[in-house]
Formats: structure tokens, sequence, C-alpha cells
């Protein structure tokens, strides 16, 4: 399973950086915070999958998470079964 993980996060990465984004990080977990897979990402799954469910909980449906930072930004994205996020630089 961890190589089709590796697949979808190389592939991600090539779509973000076909656009012109460039990606810092990937981090894919379940919907308790299991990690499943990751690359360049060492902070826990955990709050990521948290603040998923709190998100989902205050709109009640699945919601894209934005957080923004001066020199980042993070995008959380739930699915059935996973969370995922994409760590990016700060488009300027």
């Amino acid at each position: 399973m961890d190589k089709k993980f590796d697949g979808l996060i190389d592939n991600a990465i090539e779509k973000f950086t076909m656009i012109g984004g460039e990606i810092q990080g990937i981090l894919v977990c379940d919907k308790n915070g299991l990690p499943l897979a990751n690359k360049d990402v060492s902070i826990s799954p955990g709050p990521i999958a948290l603040l998923a469910q709190f998100a989902e909980s205050l709109s009640g449906r699945r919601t894209t998470i934005c957080l923004e930072h001066n020199e980042a930004q993070v995008l959380i994205q739930p699915t059935d079964k996973t969370v995922v996020a994409v760590y990016t630089k700060q488009a300027t």
C-alpha cells in the first residue's frame, strides 16, 4: 500500500509543480490521525485529523481548510477514509 500512496503523492507534487506551486510536503493520515504516508513532513498527523473533524462538525459537511502564514500555507482536505494535508510555500 505504501507504493500506492507514494505514487499518489508524487503525482500530486507533479501537478502542483505544473501550475507553478511549490510543495514543501504532503501528509496522509486516517480519520483518527494514524499516519499512512508522508513526504517531507515531520509533524504529528493527529492535530491535522482533529482540525478536519472540527471543521466538518462546524459546517456539517466535509470542508477544505486553508491555514496561511507569511511564508507557508497548509491545505487540509478530508476524504471518506483519509485526511490529506499539502504544505506549500506562500504565493507571492
